[in-house]
């Protein structure tokens, strides 16, 4: 009865979209310590109806090398409460300070504190289609780097592991909720294997530095007046558009490390004979996937065009097999199937060696 007259007070004290969360502290026995975050008093929650576009990929939430696991999900006793009740998560002990990241792209609905939680984010995501919610928990107040509202992408840093809430030592704890951020938890380990998480992908030095996520500042819209003239292209012997060589020279200023080819002769539909197109590679030659450091700069370089496309006239992106297009920002990645000229099977045609853009005339 008590926990009926709770439930109705929070649903008078915090609204429809608290009360969604407060609900599963009261009724479900998953959640850690009896408690999601209810009533956070310097939080903020943005869960809602809106669309969340299909993620580009999904990647462990730290990097790797900097974790040790030590607690899956399932039924244990409690190391604090000493209840045996389900774990609704699973902890991965790291050093104080180790950079966590978002395992897909998404929309943050919850950060701030959390009872048990200590300080928690809860990410909504569209993966394959369906609708899931991430949890990260244990993070002190200084080690939030995002709030309710804010779009993130996979492997962007977001937090920090700390030692707060109910929690014997520094760890994360790692949720996963299909269905959203009101649903019920399911074991994490088996979505990230499902999904392919690479943990390899994600640079520890650059997440630390601040390099895993679209950082390199904003893209500066075309200065000239006509964005369709043509140029020499300095990757060469051609000619490329005057938007085309804006971008390129910008992104060759951002990511010096990045190698970049541009007109071509091609035969069949393409812009790169137009001059409107560029493909880059991370380190890495043209054949041979992009993995480890040269995976992780090839999804920087990619975020920040995206971030930035409207600005720059960036029609569409192709990387790792999906493709992405200003037209269609609303649906996120979608798979990418050759364009008809393309084996998308393959390491050159999927796109799995080089990032591909085109800018609009």
């Amino acid at each position: 009865m008590l926990k009926v007259v709770f439930t109705g007070l929070l649903a008078l004290l915090f609204g429809p979209a608290i009360l969604l969360i407060s609900m599963g502290t009261v009724l479900n026995p998953a959640a850690q310590a009896n408690c999601l975050p209810s009533a956070a008093a310097s939080g903020t929650d943005a869960s809602d109806a809106a669309s969340v576009p299909e993620s580009a990929r999904v990647v462990f939430p730290l990097p790797a090398g900097t974790w040790v696991r030590t607690s899956g999900y399932g039924i244990r006793v409690h190391p604090i409460t000493g209840e045996r009740k389900l774990h609704s998560g699973v902890d991965f002990a790291a050093t104080v300070g180790t950079p966590i990241v978002a395992a897909a792209d998404g929309r943050v609905v919850f950060a701030g504190p959390a009872t048990g939680y200590g300080h928690w984010i809860v990410i909504e995501h569209t993966v394959a289609g369906r609708r899931v919610a991430t949890g990260y928990a244990h993070m002190y107040a200084s080690g939030l780097h995002v709030a309710a509202g804010e779009t993130v992408t996979a492997g962007q840093h977001i937090a920090d592991v700390g030692s707060d809430g109910y929690s014997t030592g520094a760890h994360l704890h790692f949720e996963v909720r299909p269905g959203g951020a009101g649903a019920d938890p399911a074991d994490p380990e088996p979505w990230l294997a499902a999904q392919g998480a690479d943990a390899a992908a994600v640079d520890v030095e650059a997440v630390a530095a601040g390099c895993a996520s679209p950082t390199a500042g904003p893209a500066a819209p075309f200065p000239g007046q006509d964005p369709g003239a043509m140029v020499d292209d300095p990757t060469s012997d051609g000619r490329i558009t005057a938007r085309t060589a804006h971008v390129l020279a910008q992104v060759r200023t951002r990511f010096p490390a990045s190698s970049w080819a541009c007109w071509s002769l091609r035969s069949g539909p393409s812009e790169h004979p137009l001059g409107r197109a560029c493909d880059g590679t991370f380190g890495n030659a043209i054949g041979i996937p992009a993995t480890g450091r040269s995976l992780d700069l090839g999804w920087r370089v990619t975020n920040w065009l995206k971030t930035n496309a409207s600005d720059l006239g960036v029609e569409y992106l192709i990387w790792q097999g999906r493709i992405w297009s200003l037209a269609r920002d609303g649906e996120g990645w979608r798979s990418y199937n050759g364009g008809g000229m393309h084996d998308p099977g393959n390491v050159t045609g999927g796109h799995y060696d080089h990032l591909h853009f085109t800018v609009a005339v």
